[in-house]
C-alpha cells in the first residue's frame, strides 16, 4: 500500500468519524519449486462454464474510443469489445472532493453469498448497499467506525451478514453486522490472550495492508493483527488458530478452503508455521487469493520476476508459479497500476479479473483494460475499457477501478472517472454468462 494510498484512506475514515460518529517465525522454509510449464493444467481445469466464451481473445491494440458517460442504470456496449457496460452510480459533482462512490477493494467481494446485495463507499458518507440485480440503491450502513475502508467482509455463505475489525474508541474490536437489523454486535474483543491486542490508536486491530478476503466457507476463517501481533481466527469456533510476530504492516490470509494462509510470500499451515516459500519477486505487489481446480492459489501481478506479468499464479500446495497473462505468453509487460481479482466463491474454479490502468493516452496492448482469465487452462480474455484516468487525473487512489469478480464469475464491477472526469462511479460489466439482464433503467 503506498504512502497515498494510506493517506487517502486515513483521510476518508476521518471525514466519516467526524461528520457521524459511530457510523459509518518458525521452522526453515523449504526451497521453491521451479516454474510450471505454461502449457500445463491441472485435472478438473476448465470445469463449469467458460466465462470468455463470445468475449475477445486476441492480442491486438483496441483504441479507447470516444464514449460519453452511459446514463444511470441504462446499458451502454463498449465499442471496442462488444460487452455490456452498467453505470450503477450517480453521484454529484457539487459534493466535490466526496464526489466518489467506488467497490472497497478488488480483494474485498462486493456482492454478498447469494448476489441480491452489493456493497460500495461514498467517500464522505461511508458504506452503502445496493440491489445486486437492478443496482437500485437500497441505503446506508451505521457501522462502528471500521479499521479501514477495504477491510468490510460479507460473510461467505449468510447474505444477510458482514464482519469488520472496528477501531471505535480505540479498542480492538471484531464486528458483526446484520443488514436485517441494521445493528452491529461484538464478536470478539481481542485484547485477552493469547493476542493481548492493545487499546488505543498505536496497533489498531485490523487485517493489515492490501488486504485479503476471509475463507469462503461456513468456518469462515479470517487473518488479523494488532501492531506485531499477526492471527488467524475462526469466527464460529471463537478460536484463535495460529499466531505469529513480525514487523510488516500486513496480516496473513486464509485460503479459500481454511486449509492453509498466506503472507509476505510465504505459505503457512493454519497454525501459521511455515511451510513453504513461493517465487515472487516482490510480495508486497497487488495480489488475491482464489481457488484453482487443484486448489488454493495467488494471483498477482510481478513487474520485477522472470517471467514478469499482470498476472501471475502461484498454487499455495506445490508452490510452482504459472505465468498467464504474462511476456512468456505472448503479452507485454505489466502497465502499472495493475489490480487482480479471484474471489468466485460459487463459480467455476480457476478465474480471475484484472483491471489495469497504464497510460490513458496510450492505446497499448492492457492500457486501460479489464480481463477476465482462467489460471488452469490459460485462457484469458479481453472484457472492457474502463476509462479511469486514476493517477493521471484528479482523483489518484479514488479512482482506481480496483475491479471485483462477483461469487459466480459472471460480473465485473469497477470504479471510473470516465476519462478523468469530475466524479468517480461504479460501473458494472454483465458477461454473456451473467444471462438475460435483470438491470432495469
Amino acid at each position: 500500500m503506498s504512502i497515498n494510498k494510506v493517506q487517502a484512506i486515513k483521510t476518508a475514515l476521518i471525514l466519516i468519524a467526524l461528520t457521524a460518529v459511530g457510523s459509518c517465525g518458525g521452522a526453515a522454509d523449504s526451497m521453491a519449486p521451479p516454474e510450471e510449464s505454461p502449457a500445463a493444467a491441472p485435472s478438473g481445469a476448465g470445469e463449469g462454464p467458460d466465462l470468455c466464451a463470445g468475449l475477445v481473445q486476441d492480442k491486438r491494440p483496441r483504441a479507447v474510443t470516444p464514449l460519453e458517460r452511459p446514463p444511470l442504470r441504462t446499458p451502454i456496449t463498449d465499442p471496442a469489445f462488444g460487452t455490456r457496460i452498467v453505470r450503477i452510480t450517480d453521484v454529484s459533482p457539487s459534493e466535490g472532493e466526496g464526489a466518489v462512490v467506488k467497490p472497497v477493494y478488488s480483494t474485498t467481494q462486493a456482492w454478498n453469498a447469494d448476489e441480491s446485495l452489493l456493497l460500495l463507499w461514498h467517500r464522505g458518507a461511508g458504506f452503502e448497499l445496493y440491489d445486486g440485480h437492478t443496482y437500485a440503491f437500497r441505503g446506508r450502513m451505521d457501522l462502528e467506525s471500521p479499521t479501514d475502508l477495504e477491510q468490510v467482509y460479507w460473510d461467505p455463505v449468510d447474505p444477510d451478514v458482514l464482519y469488520y475489525p472496528s477501531n471505535y474508541k480505540a479498542e480492538p474490536r471484531f464486528m458483526r453486522y446484520r443488514v436485517s437489523q441494521g445493528s452491529s454486535e461484538l464478536v470478539r474483543h481481542f485484547g485477552g490472550p493469547p493476542t493481548d491486542c492493545p487499546s488505543g490508536w498505536d496497533y489498531p486491530l485490523s487485517t493489515g495492508a492490501d488486504p485479503q478476503d476471509m475463507s469462503w466457507g461456513p468456518e469462515r476463517v479470517i487473518g488479523l493483527r494488532c501492531g506485531p501481533t499477526k492471527f488467524l481466527y475462526s469466527i464460529p469456533t471463537n478460536e484463535v488458530l495460529g499466531i505469529f510476530h513480525d514487523q510488516s504492516h500486513t496480516a496473513p490470509a486464509a485460503t479459500f478452503d481454511g486449509s492453509l494462509a498466506y503472507h509476505n510470500g510465504r505459505v503457512l499451515d493454519r497454525e501459521l508455521k511455515p511451510a513453504r516459500t513461493l517465487d515472487v519477486a516482490n510480495p508486497y505487489e497487488h495480489s488475491c487469493l482464489g481457488r484453482s481446480a487443484s486448489g488454493p492459489v495467488l494471483g498477482a501481478v510481478d513487474f520485477d520476476g522472470s517471467p514478469a506479468g499482470s498476472l501471475i499464479v502461484h498454487d499455495l500446495t506445490t508452490g510452482r508459479k504459472r505465468p498467464i497473462i504474462s511476456q512468456a505468453t505472448g503479452w507485454p509487460y505489466p502497465p502499472s497500476g495493475t489490480h487482480v481479482s479471484g474471489l468466485v466463491r460459487n463459480g467455476p474454479p480457476g478465474w480471475f479479473a484484472v483491471s489495469v490502468v497504464g497510460d490513458p493516452t496510450d492505446s497499448c496492448l492492457l492500457c486501460q483494460e479489464l480481463l477476465l482469465a482462467n489460471v488452469d487452462t490459460g485462457t484469458v480474455c479481453r472484457v472492457a475499457h474502463h476509462r479511469s484516468w486514476s493517477h493521471s487525473g484528479h482523483w489518484d487512489y479514488w479512482a482506481e477501478p480496483h475491479v471485483g469478480i462477483s461469487p459466480s464469475g459472471t460480473r465485473l464491477v469497477f470504479a471510473s472517472d470516465w476519462g478523468g472526469g469530475t466524479t468517480v462511479d461504479t460501473f458494472v460489466v454483465e458477461l454473456p454468462a451473467y444471462g438475460p439482464s435483470r438491470a432495469k433503467p
